[in-house]
């Protein structure tokens, strides 16, 4: 009798020190594993693996995708250049977009829909294939692949409409498309003040961006056939670019943090 119970207690701790020594080895392969993952992907590779994940709105997602920020990353990775480079280059780029609008806004007011209409097309058309060669439609977190297949499909119908000299309404659309925009990038603005106020930190510049571009896109809305509101808002849209291409220089980001 003593004998069966030492050999089944000599059997259970052979068992429990077995048992230990496994969980012992899943742990040390699980921490390794982690180191791993911690060393190869890091917070900013997950955040592109996962680009929705930091974002709360569809509004966000938009205004964040056609930044100049978001443009300059894209230059990186074509071009291989340094971000900093890059930074500059787009910031000359708006800059120089900018000043045109300032200066030619007549021109450009009547070419308008041709130049929204192609602007759409190519960059509707550019990220569509790229989100094909991504397989992005393969996650349900984002639907770039059908969004800019039908940015370019708008574009498309933009200039048809233009053609079409029955047809006068292709100004009107791109009020609206430019209103509703306006009233993303004024919300993405005011969010941007919220976040600064709740942390006790300076908003000055993010309150007045986030009023002016909730202004003009209310206008635009309201009047969406006025040519005058046309004009004016390719002005503040010029300025906009001016101010976008200053304001994200690193030296003057880095200022602005304190206005």
């Amino acid at each position: 009798m003593n004998i069966d119970e030492n050999t089944q207690k000599t059997q259970s701790d052979e068992t429990e020190a077995q048992f230990a020594e496994g969980e012992e080895i899943a742990y040390s392969v699980g921490a390794e594993s982690n180191e791993v993952e911690g060393e190869y992907i890091s917070d900013e590779e997950e955040s592109e693996n996962e680009p929705t994940a930091h974002i709360s709105s569809y509004g966000d997602f938009i205004i964040e995708e056609f930044s100049a920020e978001q443009n300059a990353k894209r230059l990186v990775s074509v071009t291989k250049i340094p971000q900093t480079a890059a930074i500059y280059i787009m910031a000359a780029v708006n800059f120089v977009l900018g000043v045109l609008c300032v200066s030619i806004t007549g021109i450009i007011a009547e070419v308008l829909p041709y130049i929204v209409g192609a602007m759409m097309i190519a960059v509707g058309f550019v990220q569509f294939v790229v989100a094909i060669i991504h397989k992005e439609y393969k996650e349900v977190k984002t639907n770039k692949t059908v969004t800019f297949f039908l940015v370019a499909a708008l574009g498309i119908m933009i200039i048809l409409q233009e053609i079409d000299s029955t047809n006068d309404s292709a100004i009107m659309l791109v009020s609206v498309i430019w209103g509703v925009l306006g009233l993303f990038e004024g919300a993405h603005a005011f969010n941007h003040a919220l976040h600064r106020i709740a942390n006790s930190e300076r908003c000055a510049y993010y309150l007045i961006k986030g009023l002016l571009e909730c202004v003009v896109a209310f206008m635009l809305l309201y009047r969406p056939d006025s040519h005058e509101i046309h004009h004016f808002h390719i002005i503040v849209f010029g300025a906009n670019l001016i101010m976008d291409a200053i304001t994200m220089l690193p030296p003057v980001k880095k200022l602005l943090t304190n206005v």
